[in-house]
């Protein structure tokens, strides 16, 4: 990736924020090129770029998890040596079941909807007796916004429709679920103001532009985490923050951890792999700074099964509901 990848990335996440709550998709092309320093020409030949080569794959629609009545949970798991990736990411979709799998390299964060404790921990002991991947930490909360706005049987049917139709056809979707364009559009703009529906980019690294580092800065205790970060943006202005909501210290020996007081992860466009380990050397040379992780992300990918299971759930409650009514 380029600097100009990055930018079109960032004015596209909510917050330019490389996290869970997404992108907006009423995104206008003219202010994303405002955003990019770019003409509007430019960004369109870039984003079909994106799609030809398979870096964007499409956009997931997703209620937020508290319109399920659940959370969402991350865990780190990481792949043993000599291992093909296949065979971890089968164990990991069939047996956690995930509703998106990040990828780096021979880690993996599993993006979990939470479940009831005993469903969670026979998941766990059945993922433990599987050989070639192995979990470093636990299922963890992720912080994640609330949302006040209650979803309709229409509601529904638009998510699973939107679902369907990852390029986001707005004539598509609008005809499926029996409204008009502009009608369909003003109900998802008033659940994404309502923080109850986000879009995410199912992104394929292997086939970007260029070759991009995920970099994970470990600050001592002690240390002037913000100065430390304002320092690195600084020198560093193509990059693209992550939210840091793993904490990713649990990849490092235990021995290390307790000397660990804040984290900075973010995403680099870098000449080539190999440059890695020089990455890694100058980071440690900033004060402050205990370690650093340094992978090449490879994919992250929206696994359909929960949330279509949890949306067509809901859809028969509110068709019951609906007709109960009507009897009544």
């Amino acid at each position: 990736m380029d600097s100009l990848d990055i930018r079109l990335l960032r004015g596209m996440f909510r917050e330019n924020l490389f996290s869970l709550a997404g992108v907006d998709p009423r995104q206008p092309a003219q202010g994303l090129a405002r955003y990019a320093s770019a003409s509007r020409l430019t960004v369109r030949r870039r984003l079909a770029r994106w799609r030809e080569e398979g870096f964007w794959k499409g956009l997931v629609a997703f209620p937020n998890p508290d319109v399920l009545g659940t959370s969402l949970q991350m865990q780190s798991i990481v792949l043993d040596p000599g291992r093909t990736q296949t065979q971890c990411e089968s164990a990991m979709i069939d047996l956690l079941q995930p509703a998106f799998l990040f990828q780096a390299e021979g880690f993996y964060n599993p993006v979990l909807l939470a479940a009831p404790r005993e469903i969670s921990d026979e998941r766990q002991r059945k993922f433990g007796e599987v050989g070639g991947c192995r979990a470093t930490s636990p299922p963890l909360d992720i912080p994640f916004m609330s949302s006040s706005v209650a979803f309709t049987l229409r509601d529904w049917e638009i998510l699973r429709a939107l679902r369907r139709h990852s390029t986001l056809d707005w004539p598509a979707v609008a005809r499926d679920v029996g409204l008009t364009v502009r009608g369909l559009q003003r109900r998802v703009s008033r659940l994404i103001e309502g923080q109850a529906l986000f879009f995410y980019p199912e992104l394929d690294f292997r086939r970007s532009p260029g070759t991009t580092a995920w970099v994970g800065l470990l600050f001592g205790h002690g240390a002037d985490v913000e100065r430390l970060q304002a320092e690195v943006v600084r020198r560093l202005p193509d990059l693209f923050r992550v939210e840091p909501v793993f904490p990713f210290e649990l990849m490092i020996p235990s021995s290390g951890r307790p000397s660990i007081g804040g984290r900075f992860p973010f995403f680099l466009p870098v000449p080539s792999a190999s440059s890695g380990d020089q990455l890694r050397r100058d980071f440690l040379e900033l004060p402050g700074v205990v370690d650093v992780i340094v992978g090449f992300p490879t994919q992250n990918t929206a696994v359909p099964r929960p949330f279509d299971v949890a949306i067509d759930a809901a859809i028969d409650r509110a068709e019951r509901e609906r007709a109960s009514v009507r009897i009544g």
